[in-house]
């Protein structure tokens, strides 16, 4: 074969691939379901099997979830990435990733795992960064509190695999730093955190898979932040729920670019669980208790445990196992621990609960969302 024929082949086998990847792309964009068709958030739920896609020109929930003044680490919610990549990818649940100029698509497997991309700009740091939570649809528990305040709360942590206590650790979902929008697995964060040596949220956006270690400040019940250096300068603002409220309205809070919940739901405020308190509606079982919602409606809550940061002084470990703690969008701020996150609490075999119990904001504690109020 001479050397005109041999170049006559190649470019026909790049022309022949080349078709093949337009018209794989082509397949991919006309069968693919909208996951941000209802709205943009950092958390979508893809409950079977199949190719979607997002809008990946939109941080978070878009330009409202930008509080004026907040001191947030961008004024605008629009972006122009370059690029994507897959970033976690549990049990390979995602699979024929592509980033076509606005829209992230992709194909899910039918498993369930949790997932989380990430797109770049030209000179390859990360902008920002979704979580794909491949579960069942959730299903949501309506419970009407001792304030007469009802809230829908979701069946089962955010990230979770299962809402059935016999599924052990597929209840437990992912953790969190307070404020941050990025999901870590337990076992990750185990291994060890990171410096932030810049101590900023930016940083803290172009590093999504770093859980950060706490900035060493001088009272011991201080917040221990993971890029503040000081309280005077602690962003209360970064889940919405900026002042300590335990009675505050959930429709007059605001879902932030940070908050990691998906359409529709948010961070649960302090005052969400407030009934963990009243002892006849909970029930310890097997890894966890049942709370018991209106219409003796049971929802199962896991001892997830969590990673905790900071000084020791008299407070109670909270190992997997042994206790459910779950972070507030709210602050802590007057009470234990001060200006850190809160927190609400229930121990194994007591049942012993805690509400608005604060605790460093760069521990890592599940959350539990509940139903947005338009």
């Amino acid at each position: 074969m001479n050397m005109k024929k041999i170049l006559f082949a190649i470019v026909s086998m790049a022309l022949v691939l080349s078709m093949v990847s337009c018209s794989k792309k082509l397949a991919v964009k006309t069968v693919s379901t909208n996951l941000s068709a209802n709205g943009t958030a950092n958390c979508y739920i893809v409950p079977a099997a199949g190719y979607y896609f997002f809008d990946a020109t939109i941080i978070g929930n878009g330009q409202k979830g930008i509080i004026p003044g907040a001191k947030f680490h961008t004024d605008k919610a629009g972006i122009r990435p370059a690029s994507a990549k897959i970033l976690l990818n549990q049990n390979n649940v995602l699979s024929d990733v592509l980033f076509d100029t606005d829209r992230i698509y992709f194909r899910a497997n039918g498993l369930a795992g949790n997932a989380q991309i990430a797109v770049y700009d030209d000179a390859g740091e990360v902008l920002w960064s979704w979580h794909i939570w491949c579960t069942e649809t959730p299903s949501d528990v309506k419970y009407t509190n001792r304030d007469e305040i009802s809230w829908k709360v979701m069946d089962r942590n955010l990230g979770a695999l299962s809402a059935d206590p016999a599924d052990g650790a597929k209840t437990y979902g992912l953790y969190y730093q307070w404020g941050r929008k990025d999901p870590f697995p337990g076992e990750v964060v185990a291994k060890g955190m990171y410096t932030n040596k810049d101590k900023s949220l930016e940083y803290a956006v172009k590093h999504p898979r770093q859980a950060l270690k706490p900035v060493s400040w001088t009272d011991v019940y201080d917040a221990f932040d993971w890029y503040v250096t000081h309280k005077d300068n602690t962003n209360h603002n970064l889940w919405g729920n900026p002042d300590f409220a335990y009675c505050h309205p959930l429709k007059d809070m605001a879902k932030t670019i940070y908050d990691p919940c998906p359409v529709g739901y948010v961070v649960a405020p302090a005052n969400a669980f407030i009934d963990f308190e009243v002892a006849d509606r909970l029930e310890e079982v097997e890894g966890g208790f049942l709370f018991t919602g209106d219409n003796d409606i049971k929802c199962f809550f896991p001892f997830a445990g969590g990673i905790y940061t900071g000084p020791r002084l008299d407070r109670p470990a909270m190992p997997v196992g042994e206790s459910c703690a779950l972070w507030n969008s709210s602050t802590a701020r007057f009470i234990y621990w001060d200006d850190g996150g809160s927190r609400s609490v229930v121990y194994k075999g007591s049942l012993e609960s805690r509400n608005y119990y604060g605790d460093t904001r760069a521990c890592c504690y599940p959350v539990r969302c509940v139903r947005q109020e338009k």
